[in-house]
């Protein structure tokens, strides 16, 4: 029993020796690192991509309270904008009045069921036909 013991702390030993000598800690220490640095790239896209997204919101809700306000007098070159974003809205209202018309239209149409009969008729194949025409089949002549 003693000698396992030696083995195995020698075996013990010899590992630890290797581990130390090969650089395996110095190869593991560094993919540890490079591992915590994309994790630190990973974190700071999403955050960067959530924050540039926010800022775009805010920005949006700018121009649309500006539009709001300046409306009726468009200054300098917000003009050709705003007759733009004026153009856009009274097309997007068009499209939205024709679109509830349509479905209004769909709504008040009553759905019909369409009278479709249909017959399945099976024929049951000559079983002596089928069976004579597999072992011509096989034999390289057909019937």
């Amino acid at each position: 029993m003693a000698d396992y013991k030696e083995l195995l702390g020698s075996l013990v030993n010899k590992a630890k020796s290797v581990m130390d000598n090969s650089g395996v800690t110095g190869v593991y220490q560094k993919g540890a690192d490079r591992a915590k640095v994309y994790s630190r790239i990973a974190r700071l896209t999403m955050e960067s991509n959530s924050q540039a997204d926010e800022l775009r919101k805010v920005f949006t809700e700018i121009g649309k309270l500006y539009f709001e306000q300046e409306r009726d007098e468009p200054k300098g070159v917000f003009a050709p904008l705003f007759a733009q974003a004026s153009q856009l809205q009274n097309a997007l209202r068009s499209k939205e009045t024709e679109l509830a018309a349509l479905k209004d239209g769909l709504k008040a149409q009553p759905e019909e069921e369409p009278d479709i009969e249909v017959e399945i008729t099976q024929e049951e194949p000559d079983f002596d036909a089928v069976v004579d025409a597999t072992g011509n089949a096989g034999k390289g002549t057909e019937t």
